[in-house]
């Protein structure tokens, strides 16, 4: 995919809080793009698929809020370079709200070579150089990081090796970027969801309505990212109160 900005929401940006929201096409990331926007902030919003970013730039409207688009392969570090420039180029920008990644399943096997490749791109390189390209304008903001993260980041999953070794080098960087940016006033925050009522999530045998809901989970990120920086919620775990398993 060829990348570039998709579609401009006009409005008075120019003294609005800014968020870049990866994986803002869908799921956490649009719900995050909706409750941020309709407190005024304007979105950046990033994915893949260019009608699916459309579908968020409109829901981010009907919020009251303002946005712009940028579709980009997360694996390919020149387009994760080019998003960061867009991003920068912005009036300011406040916060990175890192919803993007890729999943692998699988037993351990050569056979897995490319698709373990590809993820260790899309899941931590970009992670990883993304946060280094915007991290000056964050800097200057004081403002915040945030990365969707969850248990793999801790526990060891069967036919998950590289999903969780992936998950654990992700939570590692997250918790030293910390130490290295919070006598400049950045926040970092972990969120570690649950079950989520996300399209991608398999409801063979669920609630959906059990589920976390995507109201929950922006709530808390809005709440992390807007904290007075005299204080950082470094990590949260979110789950849903009720077994969602019928």
């Amino acid at each position: 995919m060829t990348c570039g900005i998709i579609c401009k929401l006009t409005g008075d940006k120019q003294m609005a809080k800014t968020a870049l929201i990866t994986g803002a096409s869908s799921g956490i990331g649009r719900g995050a793009a909706v409750r941020l926007a309709s407190e005024g902030w304007h979105i950046l919003a990033h994915g893949r698929r260019e009608d699916a970013l459309q579908e968020t730039l409109d829901l981010v409207r009907e919020a009251g809020g303002s946005g712009e688009a940028f579709a980009a392969e997360m694996g390919d570090m020149s387009a994760v370079a080019a998003l960061a420039d867009w991003a920068t180029s912005a009036d300011r920008l406040d916060a990175l709200i890192h919803c993007a990644a890729k999943f692998t399943y699988g037993r351990v096997s050569t056979e897995r070579f490319s698709d373990w490749d590809n993820s260790i791109d899309q899941v931590l390189r970009a992670t990883i150089r993304l946060t280094a390209h915007i991290l000056p304008d964050i800097q200057k903001s004081e403002g915040a990081f945030v990365y969707i993260c969850g248990p793999t980041s801790w526990l060891g999953w069967k036919n998950h090796a590289i999903h969780c070794a992936l998950r654990h080098a992700q939570a590692g960087f997250a918790k030293a970027l910390f130490e290295d940016v919070r006598e400049h006033g950045v926040g970092v925050t972990l969120v570690h969801p649950g079950f989520v009522n996300t399209p991608s999530v398999n409801d063979t045998g669920k609630d959906r309505s059990r589920m976390i809901q995507l109201t929950d989970i922006s709530e808390m990120i809005l709440t992390a990212i807007s904290l007075p920086n005299t204080s950082c919620v470094t990590e949260l775990t979110l789950r849903p109160q009720r077994s969602p398993y019928n």
